[in-house]
């Protein structure tokens, strides 16, 4: 598993100033969408100030930034783990059982294990440029 905490400590120092101008800018945007959606000036007002605190002090935002950029790796790792969870059991596991019901055995396990011999597959014959490009 990752280590946040050891990869965000490694981050060049002029990462943590663009991070926090762009977490300055995802805050400018939330407001005016919710402005928009509630059709309210006061948040057209906070997000002219938010967006000139973004263009001056941009640090400001750093607190915050550390926070939305954390919370972002947490999730990242927690929904990729999710997500190939998911796909193994909902596509590869079934397939595999269907493929096992059917009697296909492409890696010849059942031979494998019925002696002492290889159950390599021997090509003979000439090989050409294209057997390159495809060994498989």
């Amino acid at each position: 598993m990752i280590d946040l905490v050891k990869h965000a400590a490694h981050a060049p120092a002029g990462s943590a100033r663009s991070r926090a101008v762009d977490t300055g800018m995802a805050l400018v945007l939330i407001c005016l969408i919710i402005g928009l959606v509630r059709g309210t000036q006061g948040w057209f007002a906070l997000a002219a100030a938010l967006l000139v605190l973004n263009m001056t002090a941009p640090m400001a935002f750093g607190p915050a930034s550390r926070l939305w950029f954390g919370l972002s790796a947490v999730l990242g790792t927690v929904m990729s783990t999710l997500i190939l969870s998911l796909v193994y059991f909902l596509v590869l596991t079934p397939v595999g059982l269907l493929r096992r019901a059917m009697g296909k055995d492409t890696l010849r396990l059942r031979d494998f294990k019925k002696g002492q011999g290889s159950v390599f597959h021997t090509r003979s014959g000439p090989f050409a440029p294209a057997d390159l490009k495809t060994p498989f």
